[in-house]
């Protein structure tokens, strides 16, 4: 089951336009297609988040943004670039980034 909140938005963001912007994206591992017609609007000054429970699809869409995944279609612009075929260090250059959940931060330490 997913639920999708309408954005709401500061008045100022409304007048501002999208410094990314993705839509209709969709992607896949290998013939699995795991996304399905993504839409995302950021704009100078707000914070988005993108939850969901694990398997939902947020680093997959984020990775999708980033050029990282080889198969994927949609529009995704960044600062009203077109980088949807840039390769990713192309896309870092531009200033976009991700940073990856990784549970193994520190991997000496133990929990006792």
């Amino acid at each position: 089951m997913s639920t999708v909140a309408e954005p709401t938005r500061a008045a100022a963001a409304t007048q501002a336009p999208a410094l990314l912007r993705v839509a209709g994206l969709n992607a896949w591992y290998g013939a699995a297609h795991i996304l399905f017609d993504v839409d995302l609007e950021v704009r100078r000054g707000e914070v988005v988040a993108l939850m969901g429970r694990n398997g939902a699809g947020k680093s997959t869409t984020f990775k999708a943004v980033m050029g990282l995944l080889a198969k994927r279609r949609g529009a995704v612009e960044f600062m009203g670039r077109d980088i949807a075929g840039l390769q990713p260090f192309e896309i870092a250059r531009l200033g976009l980034g991700f940073v990856p959940e990784d549970r193994r931060v520190f991997t000496d330490l133990t929990v006792t």
